[in-house]
């Protein structure tokens, strides 16, 4: 069967369905990952109180609007965080789609599309988790990066891009790179590191996909949002870094660190992952437009 043999309203349906209900698990490695918890074990429950989460309370999107933002067993509020990363999930997921399967050229097949659609919407789930758990904790758990890595080189062959070598090459560019440009030769200057080693991870999962081009092209869009994103926080006067809550590690409770009284330096510190994230999907569905776009403004 080939692709375009599929009604666009089916794909689109599907889409959206599938990318909601994976939100739910995006959300469930957004929350246990960066408190070392299994996502398997124990099943879904309420973090207030500890009893199990009904089906029909689970329903991604519908379940938090019907229950009004409360959990249904004790009435503790449930973060807004919920239907947005479901809600998310469920957009990346129709709009690449939209670009592998509705868009794809007339004789794919649609065995050949939905595999490929299916390994750029892990990847983008990755992003995804990676972005929240990065505003929330400044940290980027290897369990989203390292993966994600591995099944980009290892599905380099079976895509139309970037290619394997491309993927090879961003991969370990990209992590080279910035591990030792801005993490260890900035601790070393500096005495302390400009970029953590999540962010070169995730930029090694971002060239494994997108290939270097991509990876390049994530680092410069990430840092001008970023730039703009740091000056409208110092000029309205919000702090940038999150703060860090405790955590339980193997039992352990782990204290987050005292923090500073805020300064002028301090306020620049943002989490560089979301970003980083945020120019890998804008390549990922947008790149060739935008690049369009660019290099015609340079021309007039």
């Amino acid at each position: 069967m080939l692709a375009a043999e599929v009604p666009r309203w089916f794909v689109w349906v599907a889409a959206f369905a599938w990318g909601a209900a994976w939100g739910s698990f995006f959300n469930v490695a957004i929350y246990r990952w960066p408190r070392g918890m299994s996502v398997v074990s124990p099943p879904s429950h309420c973090p207030a109180c500890g009893a199990p989460v009904r089906a029909w309370t689970n329903i991604p999107i519908l379940g938090w609007l019907a229950l009004r933002g409360k959990a249904s067993c004790c009435g503790a509020p449930i973060s807004a965080r919920y239907p947005l990363v479901e809600l998310l999930g469920a957009v990346l997921s129709v709009a690449i789609a939209e670009q592998w399967i509705v868009r794809a050229e007339p004789d794919t097949l649609l065995l050949d599309a939905a595999i490929e659609t299916v390994l750029y919407f892990i990847f983008a789930g990755g992003l995804l988790i990676a972005t929240f758990v990065d505003l929330e904790w400044m940290e980027i758990p290897d369990e989203v990066s390292l993966p994600c890595a591995a099944l980009g080189l290892a599905s380099a062959p079976f895509r139309a891009e970037p290619g394997i070598w491309s993927a090879a090459v961003g991969a370990g560019a990209a992590y080279l790179a910035v591990q030792v440009v801005f993490v260890w030769g900035y601790e070393r200057l500096a005495g302390r590191r400009g970029m953590g080693e999540g962010d070169s991870k995730l930029l090694m999962m971002i060239g494994a996909f997108l290939g270097w081009e991509g990876a390049l092209f994530s680092v410069v869009a990430g840092s001008l949002q970023g730039l703009v994103f740091a000056i409208f926080a110092l000029i309205v006067g919000r702090r940038l870094t999150p703060e860090i809550e405790d955590r339980v590690i193997d039992g352990e409770v782990i204290e987050a660190p005292d923090e500073p009284e805020p300064t002028r330096v301090g306020l620049l510190k943002l989490p560089f992952g979301p970003f980083l994230a945020l120019g890998a999907l804008e390549y990922l569905l947008a790149g060739d437009a935008i690049l369009s776009w660019y290099f015609g403004l340079l021309q007039r």
